[in-house]
């Protein structure tokens, strides 16, 4: 009878948590989370955001978003990097180093509210119910926008209503929708784990997901038909490689386990091998075929592609270290055509490469200081995949996100969507919240197994 307080403190009087057990919802953690994924989609109306005025008003926005946010974590929300990431954007704009500020003050605005995306969801990561609410959002809203895009398609008719027509390429269109089905799957991806874990059949099966993989389901279809619908090939390509491989990525410890059948088996290994295919069937097709140049006078024998890093390559030589500025690519680059490459650098989407466009922008510094961001934030998300407990939906989804920016990159578009930007932001920050959460997880069950 002496064992028995012992006993319950080890758990036998623990009871069956309800609903009265669960923490109170507080608008204060909720709201923000949602300000920022109506923000997202106010982006995609926008077009992407890509007018001056439109990156400058939701970038303030953002930025203010993030700061309300901030201020309610208090100063146990701050970290490290994101002072030094204002820093640097701050003694960017003030040195003048990222150049005029007639030209640069969007794209400055941009990186800023990017970095206040990136906050927003390392804040949201750290409240289920702030994370809940936000990515809720960002499903709906995404169904909306990608219903009101295709309906407008359809009216408009056969010829006239093609979707990429909205945006300054096609690649940007593919890009976006790409993205927004990424998001789709990795919502019905979770919940298919979640009824794997529950052992799940029949109508039980059904319900749980009508009622939780609904949104993901929706948003799957209509960003795939308005990614269909944009006759982007490449981006077609390339899109459905990596979705592909987020698949096959996210469910493979289900499909691995031994009572699954031979199909389970032969999807397993061929899922990957199709991945890779398509993905370098539209990185070829991409360099090959460019969709912003029409074939005819004016186009020299070499690929556009290459004509372009010809030019962009000896821009970047004038200024290696610092570059011409941010927002100086268009200026910049009329100071490098010719005859024989005008038709090329006149149409629309820069450099086709992000890397070639921030080497002419900010050159080696610039570039070395976003790759070591980026390299950063995903060593941090790595952390997940070792620990057995750490959620992972989020953190295949970011790098299956980066799979795709990074193809689109090195293709057919230099990334200059600012909602693509704060979306992969917010991706990104979402992850590394997560990380951070589960090692502190982790160290206090190693502590609490020491005592």
């Amino acid at each position: 009878m002496n064992d028995i307080p012992e006993q319950a403190a080890m758990g036998w009087d623990k009871r069956r948590r309800t609903s009265y057990d669960t923490p109170r919802t507080r608008m204060r953690d909720v709201l923000p989370a949602i300000a920022a994924a109506l923000a997202l989609a106010l982006a995609n109306l926008a077009f992407g955001a890509v007018q001056p005025i439109a990156a400058l008003t939701l970038s303030a926005g953002i930025t203010a978003i993030a700061i309300v946010m901030l201020a309610l974590a208090g100063p146990r929300g701050m970290t490290p990097g994101m002072l030094i990431g204002a820093a640097v954007i701050a003694i960017a704009a003030v040195s003048g180093l990222a150049g005029p500020l007639t030209r640069a003050s969007a794209p400055l605005a941009v990186l800023f509210a990017a970095g206040g995306m990136w906050t927003i969801g390392y804040l949201a990561a750290g409240r289920r119910t702030a994370l809940s609410a936000c990515w809720s959002t960002l499903i709906w809203t995404s169904v909306a926008y990608c219903a009101w895009m295709f309906i407008s398609s359809a009216s408009a008719g056969a010829n006239s209503g093609l979707i990429a027509d909205a945006f300054e390429t096609p690649a940007n269109a593919s890009l976006t929708f790409g993205l927004l089905a990424m998001l789709g799957l990795g919502r019905v991806l979770h919940v298919l784990k979640q009824v794997d874990a529950d052992a799940l059949i029949g109508l039980r099966m059904l319900d749980r997901l009508l009622r939780d993989a609904l949104g993901g389901f929706l948003l799957l279809f209509l960003a795939l038909t308005c990614l269909l619908l944009t006759r982007s090939q490449p981006g077609i390509l390339m899109a459905l490689g990596i979705l592909l491989g987020q698949g096959w990525w996210d469910m493979l410890a289900i499909m691995t386990r031994p009572h699954r059948g031979r199909l389970a088996r032969f999807a397993v290994i061929v899922a990957p091998a199709l991945a890779c295919a398509l993905a370098i069937w539209g990185v070829a097709d991409g360099w090959m075929h460019d969709e912003t140049v029409t074939p005819g006078i004016g186009l020299a024998d070499t690929l556009p592609n290459m004509q372009r890093f010809d030019a962009y390559s000896s821009l970047w030589l004038q200024k290696p270290l610092n570059g011409h500025g941010l927002g100086s690519l268009g200026v910049a680059g009329a100071t490098v055509q010719t005859l024989d490459n005008a038709k090329v650098m006149l149409a629309h989407g820069g450099a086709h490469n992000v890397f070639l466009s921030w080497l002419v922008e900010t050159g080696l510094g610039g570039l070395a200081l976003l790759l070591l961001a980026l390299g950063a934030a995903h060593l941090r998300i790595m952390t997940t995949l070792t620990s057995r407990r750490a959620p992972r939906t989020f953190t295949r989804m970011t790098f299956a996100a980066s799979g795709l920016l990074l193809l689109h990159g090195v293709t057919d578009s230099s990334l200059n969507l600012p909602s693509v930007t704060w979306l992969y932001s917010l991706l990104l920050g979402i992850a590394c919240g997560l990380a951070r959460g589960q090692e502190i997880k982790d160290r206090q069950e190693s502590e609490a197994t020491l005592a």
